[in-house]
């Protein structure tokens, strides 16, 4: 389906002209990059933070270009450099008509490669599907604006109930046959898809040819995912709303999870916010709530302030995470 200026609206030509950009969802998109290339736009840009998304789009590319015998090859943004992007471009294949390529983390090109690839999209050649995916939003940066507006974009971010029905489409993909609450319930317990995924193919191995889960692995399943608790804590904190956090700090009190570890939950993603690049923010390949520098000051002077108080005797561990929902959502709401 696509969004953007209603049904039709604009798709790029194989002549890299465009009235202005289009947006398909990502199912669209991944019934395309499966078809053959002839349908396809020279570009497509996959950009948003859910990394199993954009892995579905990956490899929708790549069955693609198998099932018509299309050369498909991969590049690396951060260590692209223009001249081996110009001669990636320029290449025939030598394996048929079509060649697909796909480059990772294109938000990290060059300058130099930024203007190589936006002088090929004004004239793309025959044949060459390129691929660009990136986990920052487009309107992040002026290079993937101008990009979007002359492409087909993907935006690759769980929004409302989306994240719901992917997962029940993970779970019918991987074999299982589960109640609609049981998939609600793993999944608002991890948190993004990837993550969903992965349980899910724990809980297949289990499974009868049917697709039938045993209760004592679903019951297993829910000890191991107390793990995850603080880390949806502080999404709640960050982004959910008033019912979201009092619901998240009240399972903390459940579980006994201390509040220190919700305090360095925060600063985690806080410190992740100012320091993408050298701080490992999205350990273990979550997607974490974005947070706007401003605001990612504001949770640090919350957290100092709490961790300070714990240490002078001021309030309690047991406290800390009720303390700090309030102080937090006060701060960013500023």
């Amino acid at each position: 389906m696509v969004k953007s200026g209603g049904e039709g609206a604009a798709p790029s030509r194989r002549d890299g002209t465009t009235s202005r950009g289009s947006i398909v969802t990502v199912r669209e998109a991944e019934r395309r990059l499966r078809g053959p290339a002839a349908g396809l736009p020279p570009v497509m840009l996959a950009a948003g933070s859910d990394d199993f998304l954009r892995d579905r789009l990956v490899q929708a590319c790549r069955a693609g270009a198998e099932s018509e015998g299309a050369e498909f090859q991969r590049l690396e943004g951060d260590a692209l450099d223009a001249e081996t992007l110009a001669g990636a471009l320029a290449t025939l294949s030598l394996f048929g008509e079509a060649r697909r390529i796909w480059i990772r983390d294109a938000s990290k090109m060059g300058g130099a490669v930024e203007e190589t690839l936006l002088r090929w999209m004004d004239e793309p050649g025959e044949g060459v599907l390129l691929l660009l995916t990136t986990s920052r939003q487009v309107d992040e940066l002026k290079f993937l604006s101008t990009v979007a507006a002359r492409v087909v974009t993907v935006p690759c971010v769980v929004r409302g109930r989306d994240g719901l029905e992917w997962a029940e489409i993970i779970a019918g993909e991987e074999g299982l046959k589960l109640p609609g609450r049981t998939i609600e319930a793993i999944f608002g317990a991890t948190p993004d898809l990837l993550s969903f995924r992965q349980e899910i193919r724990k809980l297949a191995a289990h499974a009868d040819p049917e697709g039938r889960v045993p209760a004592q692995a679903l019951d297993s399943l829910r000890e191991a995912r107390v793990g995850g608790s603080v880390e949806r804590w502080a999404q709640a904190v960050l982004a959910g709303s008033d019912a979201d956090a009092r619901a998240e700090t009240e399972a903390l009190a459940r579980e006994g999870v201390g509040g220190t570890s919700a305090l360095w939950a925060l600063a985690e993603i806080a410190l992740g916010a100012l320091e993408p690049q050298s701080f490992s923010y999205r350990r273990a390949g979550r997607t974490l709530a974005p947070l706007p520098p401003a605001k990612a000051r504001a949770v640090l002077d919350q957290v100092y302030r709490a961790d300070r108080a714990l240490k002078r005797g001021e309030i309690r561990d047991a406290e800390l995470a009720d303390a700090l929902v309030h102080g937090v959502r006060e701060a960013i709401r500023g």
